[in-house]
């Protein structure tokens, strides 16, 4: 299963492309293509991912209703396993005739990306997406010390400046988290507000609509207002 996840990785993902998240002064970002067109004209070889993630997806939430020993055993060495390829995943380059299986119709979902559906999850909910597992992942980990590398893995993604289908990708992750495990996570929102308070700016509105709505529920679960922690 994790050979596959780290196959794809290879495949899909080009480090060179990754950003590191930052603070400082806010910026609007402009949104560049990110489509990986070369070099995957056979992709059935990648066919498998969806269906491997909808498993680990089933198989992480399992192990979290059992209080998720099995995903912390190993000192951690089995979560940063899983972590590492998804986190990656996150900000893939996804090829617009990557296999994607879709819950929606079938002209609806001809007007959504590859990227949108594997990794963010639009229209696949049954059938697998990378933020299903982030979300899985960390119900099951239960604890600060395994969720900063998984929240430091959103951030990076929040701050893509060359993309915003992974900012947007990133700000999902965080609120579906945020409204998975509830104030538990609030120990993490420090390190969220500083990417929080650019994206608020951010020139796609709807980028800016989930991060508003993720400070928007880090209040409500704080019971206080945020305002003067924010850049």
């Amino acid at each position: 299963m994790l050979d596959l996840q780290d196959f794809a990785v290879n495949r899909l993902c080009d480090s060179s492309h990754l950003s590191k998240t930052s603070g400082g002064k806010k910026r609007r970002r402009l949104d560049h293509s990110g489509k990986n067109d070369a070099g995957l004209s056979d992709l059935d070889e990648l066919s498998p991912l969806q269906p491997l993630l909808l498993s680990l997806e089933l198989a992480l939430k399992a192990d979290a209703h059992e209080g998720g020993g099995w995903v912390r055993s190993d000192d951690g060495q089995r979560y940063n396993a899983i972590l590492n390829p998804l986190g990656k995943l996150l900000e893939a380059n996804i090829p617009p005739n990557f296999p994607v299986d879709s819950s929606s119709g079938e002209n609806k979902s001809s007007e959504i990306s590859p990227f949108q559906q594997l990794v963010s999850g639009v229209g696949t909910t049954e059938h697998g997406n990378v933020i299903a597992c982030l979300t899985a992942l960390a119900a099951a980990a239960g604890n600060e010390q395994l969720w900063k590398p998984l929240n430091h893995a959103i951030l990076q993604a929040c701050g893509n400046d060359s993309r915003s289908e992974v900012r947007k990708a990133g700000a999902s992750a965080l609120l579906t988290i945020i409204q998975t495990l509830g104030e538990e996570y609030m120990v993490l929102l420090p390190e969220c507000l500083p990417i929080l308070s650019e994206l608020l700016e951010d020139s796609d509105e709807e980028i800016a609509s989930i991060a508003k709505e993720c400070i928007r529920q880090g209040e409500e679960l704080l019971g206080e207002s945020l305002d003067d922690s924010l850049i």
